[in-house]
């Protein structure tokens, strides 16, 4: 209203000078103040200061309720499309794994309270086998999913590797055999990182069924992300098709659809397979191109790849600007630009104290906000793409060290490309970026 008034005053104003100075005659006098009030009506819906950008809105909560995929758009129960702005909490993917709670932060309460004041709205959480056979880390994960209900925050799961091993985090992290399962025809009876195989390909959708059915019905469990990272680089690969037992496509399919049997609200989440020697670093969804995912229920499927710069994992190829534009288009953007299917980039970040990693994620976000020259655009009513920040957190001696200073606040260097993967409503202000 004051806005309104001061212009109003200042229309006012001007006409009075230019009356004042005789150099409009009558008519034209009326013929100007015509149009003069013609644009001071149309002007009511601009900003004040044309030159300036509106200001950034706060991030927001995703919807209440479960959802659903339309086109390219994950979308909540209203239909309108919504933005998965996550972060990483690991630690079930070791022996004896429990959450990985770093920070000045007090029990499970304090750290979901902290996530959520950053502006996250929503947690990816692993879970391996073990974890399924220990009461007490279900309990802790029942503990967790009980405390973002509490605040509103949502949970995708993720299935991380089958052999958990403090004693190697790499294996923890990426398993060494490439596979979701490691005894069994198409494995070597081991998880590629010298422990013996206990998990058949039946014993891991037998899992996930078990898994997905103790969360069915909570609408703050939306999503499973069936299997991290799995890799055609090894010596055992993940093969996109070809009906063998390593058949990542195939297990997809069939897991999924168990999962959907038992827990018809969650989202399935499907990674792209790594391969590091085709430069594939974050996942090739290329092949989605001729072989899709088919589930029996079509609004329930996301596509996943992880990005990292070279100085997480020591990879080739650009890491920002035109070639890496180029390559994210190729092998995962395409499927958001022809409007085939959301994709979520399940896992990001890096200390972010270099200059090479900082450029690597201004040219990311700019990709993901459709800021990118020759990459995504998106219309004024979708969201931008979905991400996950690796890792929450007080983590020191790793990069990333994890998002969270010891006084509790976001790191800097990170909170500055945190800011631009939160959800803000379409529409609202703090979605130009």
């Amino acid at each position: 209203m004051n806005e309104t008034k001061a212009r109003l005053t200042l229309v006012c104003k001007v006409l009075q000078d230019l009356a004042g100075s005789g150099r409009l005659s009558h008519k034209r006098s009326f013929e100007f103040i015509s149009w003069f009030l013609f644009l001071f009506v149309i002007g009511l819906s601009l900003p004040v200061s044309f030159g300036a950008s509106p200001e950034p809105s706060s991030p927001a909560l995703l919807p209440s309720g479960f959802l659903s995929v339309r086109g390219s758009q994950i979308v909540g129960p209203d239909g309108n499309s919504v933005r998965i702005a996550s972060v990483g909490l690991t630690g079930m993917n070791v022996i004896g794994g429990r959450l990985e709670l770093e920070g000045p932060f007090k029990g499970i309460d304090g750290h979901v309270a902290a996530m959520n004041a950053m502006g996250f709205n929503c947690v990816r959480v692993d879970w391996i086998y073990k974890t399924l056979d220990d009461p007490a880390a279900m309990a802790q994960l029942d503990q967790f999913v009980a405390a973002c209900a509490r605040t509103g925050l949502k949970v995708i799961f993720d299935n991380h590797n089958n052999e958990a091993t403090a004693a190697d985090w790499q294996n923890a992290a990426q398993q060494k055999n490439g596979l979701w399962f490691d005894t069994g025809p198409g494995t070597d009876g081991t998880d590629g990182g010298g422990n013996k195989g206990t998990i058949s390909a039946a014993r891991f959708q037998q899992d996930w069924v078990v898994f997905a059915r103790h969360w069915a019905g909570n609408a703050t469990v939306i999503g499973f992300d069936i299997r991290n990272e799995p890799c055609a680089h090894t010596s055992t690969p993940a093969l996109w098709g070809g009906g063998g037992p390593t058949d990542i496509h195939a297990m997809y399919e069939r897991v999924g659809n168990a999962i959907l049997a038992v827990n018809p609200d969650a989202l399935i989440v499907c990674e792209a397979v790594i391969n590091y020697k085709k430069d594939a670093y974050e996942g090739d969804l290329s092949v989605v191109r001729d072989l899709p995912i088919k589930l029996t229920n079509p609004a329930k499927l996301v596509y996943s790849v992880h990005e990292y710069p070279k100085e997480i994992g020591g990879y080739h190829g650009p890491e920002s600007g035109p070639g890496y534009i180029e390559r994210m288009n190729k092998m995962w953007g395409w499927l958001i630009r022809e409007n085939v299917a959301p994709v979520w980039i399940g896992e990001m970040g890096a200390s972010m104290v270099s200059t090479t990693s900082k450029e690597w994620g201004t040219t990311l976000l700019d990709y993901m906000n459709g800021k990118a020259p020759g990459g995504l655009t998106f219309k004024h009513d979708q969201q931008y793409v979905s991400g996950d920040w690796w890792a929450w957190g007080c983590l020191t001696g790793q990069n990333p060290n994890g998002c969270v200073r010891e006084d509790g606040k976001l790191r800097p260097e990170q909170a500055v490309f945190i800011d631009r993967i939160l959800f803000r409503p379409t529409g609202s202000a703090g979605r130009l970026q």
